[in-house]
């Protein structure tokens, strides 16, 4: 439930902000704006105010801004309606289209006066006047003098018709909905720091390999533990933010490492092996110890009383050095019975310990478990997590202010690079078309991982939420039809030739777009049910955790 409830409360508020974009501008130019929607699909909720509808569909997976003018409406627009007057009494209304008169072609007038002069000839004739409203068709019997007191215009004239606007203002409307994305960090990150958040201590530290995974590619690259990473890819690292950004950029590829050891320096190959969740696995990382940072419910480990901050310290025997060392004995003993020697610091009690004063102590045991086996190898897992030290970030009203702004601006750059720079990457060929596809995430992971981040405090996920509406904002500006950035490829053209595309290439060029953005999306729902199967929470950490 709390994944359902973060997961609509992420969807609604991207959708929302890059929607209201697209609005305000609108209406600032004066455009009418017909519908507001969140969602796609049936309606659910809906009110009117003023010319523009408000409404809330069943699907949450988007939204949209409804312009007069975006689509060809043609016929003849009821701009306005004088209250008491002939055309309101009949039933005219304000938004009404006019798609049909009887006995008067109107589809592809120029101006509505030249047909209100074929209308003014019988004045006493009545005319059947097919309406188009809210997307329903009726159709009004009335006398053409009846139609006093209607602003008519056809859609050609119509001066408030997204089409009439200025190709600068036609710019501004699209380009407002990616850039409320883009505004959105700044707004939230100050809070996030006015709350406080939490950040990976290590993401700071000095790339220097503090394990090595055994068959992993940076075990069979070469790499030991205590190397120093300096360069990936002839880009200098000197924290394990930057490593990560490297590697997450260079799915599937070969790479090539300059590392420190010993005093002398040397260049390795390492290939930034996918996972199955997509995300570069690389088989190295920072020195951590064997604690436990989370207990996964119903897993081995919970079962056998294991608890957050927990210490193994033995397994059958058996000294544990780190946790790369503990989960190497765990992976290869599925379905095998284990004794694990836990260390758990605890708080002295006054009362229970003869009146002495209160200090911490640590309590030595021992459990029985039996690793699980996940995976398609089949490898032992017991359902806990790594413990990070953290730092926490939080500040007071102003530097919260500054440091969210400064925090926001960082975001932007290292999504906006990572993204890029895997786009570069898979066109020169470095990284396989295949491996791509891998790496995309749908609907059902986003409700995962808002979920998991919910769970972690609001800090957390107004921060997700802003590492996403920053990749919703560059994605929507891609040059694909149906994006905001396929519109601004139209307007660029229409912009050289001085004249817009003809409806036929834009109807078929949005169809093309139409079908291009549901493969995607079906590949991105085949992962994340993929996905799903296993544990993606603790892969995608790393990912995730580089933005903090």
């Amino acid at each position: 439930m709390t994944a359902i409830i973060a997961f609509i409360f992420v969807i609604a508020i991207l959708v929302f902000v890059h929607e209201l974009g697209h609005f305000l501008v609108a209406k600032w130019s004066g455009v009418r704006v017909e519908k507001f929607s969140l969602g796609f699909g049936k309606k659910l909720l809906g009110i009117t105010r003023g010319e523009t509808e408000y409404i809330i569909c069943m699907l949450p997976l988007g939204g949209y801004v409804k312009m007069y003018g975006e689509g060809g409406e043609g016929g003849v627009i009821v701009d306005s309606v004088e209250p008491g007057s002939n055309a309101e009494k009949v039933g005219f209304r304000s938004g009404d289209r006019i798609v049909n008169i009887e006995d008067v072609e109107i589809e592809h007038i120029d101006k509505w006066s030249n047909v209100k002069a074929i209308l003014d000839k019988e004045p006493e004739s009545k005319c059947k006047f097919t309406i188009d409203r809210d997307g329903k068709r009726f159709t009004l019997s009335t006398l053409p003098l009846n139609l006093n007191g209607a602003q008519n215009y056809s859609e050609i004239e119509y001066p408030r018709s997204f089409s009439n606007q200025s190709i600068i203002k036609r710019f501004l409307i699209v380009l407002a909905g990616p850039f409320m994305n883009f505004l959105l960090p700044f707004v939230f990150l100050p809070i996030v720091f006015m709350l406080g958040i939490a950040v990976p201590a290590y993401l700071e530290q000095s790339p220097v390999i503090g394990y090595i995974t055994p068959k992993s590619s940076a075990d069979k690259a070469g790499f030991l533990k205590g190397d120093k990473v300096l360069e990936i890819d002839g880009r200098e690292v000197s924290t394990w933010k930057e490593v990560n950004l490297e590697l997450q950029t260079n799915i599937d590829a070969i790479v090539s490492v300059l590392i420190e050891r010993e005093g002398e320096t040397q260049r390795l190959e390492l290939k930034a092996a996918a996972s199955p969740e997509g995300i570069v696995v690389a088989g190295f990382g920072e020195a951590t110890e064997a604690r436990v940072g989370g207990v996964i419910t119903d897993t081995p480990a919970d079962k056998a009383g294991i608890k957050r901050g927990d210490r193994i310290v033995a397994i059958d025997g058996e000294p544990i050095s780190d946790w790369s060392h503990m989960s190497s004995v765990i992976r290869r003993n599925a379905s095998n019975q284990l004794i694990m020697g836990i260390e758990r610091e605890h708080i002295t009690d006054p009362q229970s310990s003869g009146g002495q004063a209160s200090g911490r102590g640590i309590e030595t045991f021992d459990v029985q478990i039996t690793p699980e086996p996940r995976g398609e190898g089949g490898k032992g897992a017991i359902g806990i997590q790594v413990y990070k030290e953290e730092t926490l970030k939080k500040y007071g009203f102003f530097e919260s202010i500054v440091n969210g702004v400064k925090g926001a601006l960082g975001m932007i750059i290292e999504v906006t690079t990572l993204l890029f720079g895997f786009l570069y990457k898979l066109i020169t060929g470095k990284i396989a078309l295949g491996a791509a596809g891998k790496s995309l995430a749908g609907p059902i992971l986003i409700a995962k991982v808002s979920g998991s981040a919910a769970e972690s405090g609001i800090a957390m996920l107004l921060q997700f939420t802003c590492f996403i509406s920053i990749n919703l904002a560059i994605i929507n500006l891609f040059p694909i039809p149906m994006l905001d950035g396929g519109h601004v490829v139209y307007l660029t053209i229409e912009a050289i030739r001085r004249k817009p595309l003809s409806a036929r290439i834009l109807n078929t060029s949005q169809r093309i777009g139409f079908a291009i953005l549901i493969c995607i999306m079906a590949l991105a729902i085949y992962n994340d049910v993929s996905r799903v199967k296993g544990d993606i929470l603790s892969s995608l950490n790393r990912v995730i955790e580089v933005f903090r």
